[in-house]
């Protein structure tokens, strides 16, 4: 049982939701042909890092400090309300500083899905559902590497049943500990899923 215990925490961190949109960015930039600068693309990804990361992780820490939440597995419904807010609001200077639409088309639409999927957490924790961020997160990524494939006509075959074997151990972690219920993991595939869905026809 502790070793059950140990996986699924590890599971749990390795998909976390704050790594997944860096890691679509890693996708976009390496895993596909790419003629851009190097350096341009190490500052894009720093500061990308710093806002979906760096800086999440330093309101969670202060917060915690302040006593507006009371755990960092944000469980309590108003203070995940909270920290999705944050959230949304960096993905929006994100946007609008960092990822402009005409040199960053594929980032900007998926990151526009990003805070689709965002919002419609933060309008399910109004009617008391949390559901999983976890897997928002990696269904997400999964969508733009797939949408990735298609557009580049690069055989993602591999990551992407890597990804989706990956999905349902995260989910089975987070069953596993309680943290959400089987309705709460679809909703969060589907939260994932869909707005990077209905941007594709605009990258795509």
């Amino acid at each position: 049982m502790r070793t059950l215990d140990k996986i699924s925490k590890l599971l749990s961190i390795l998909g976390h939701p704050l790594w997944m949109p860096i890691l679509g960015c890693l996708y976009y930039f390496f895993a596909i042909p790419s003629y851009l600068d190097s350096q341009l693309v190490n500052a894009k990804l720093l500061a990308i890092s710093i806002l979906t990361i760096f800086l999440p992780v330093v309101f969670l820490f202060i917060a915690k400090n302040l006593k507006l939440v009371g755990d960092y597995q944000l469980s309590n419904i108003k203070e995940r309300r909270l920290f999705l807010m944050f959230f949304i609001v960096l993905v929006l200077i994100l946007l609008n500083q960092i990822l402009d639409i005409y040199n960053y088309r594929t980032l900007f639409y998926f990151f526009s899905g990003i805070l689709f999927s965002g919002v419609i957490a933060v309008f399910f924790t109004m009617f008391r559902v949390k559901i999983s961020l976890h897997a928002i997160g990696i269904s997400g990524l999964l969508c733009f590497i797939i949408g990735l494939s298609l557009s580049f006509h690069e055989p993602f075959l591999v990551h992407i049943i890597s990804m989706s074997i990956f999905l349902g151990l995260v989910s089975s972690s987070r069953l596993y500990d309680r943290a959400h219920n089987l309705a709460e993991i679809f909703l969060g595939i589907a939260a994932g899923l869909l707005p990077q869905l209905y941007f594709f026809s605009y990258w795509i």
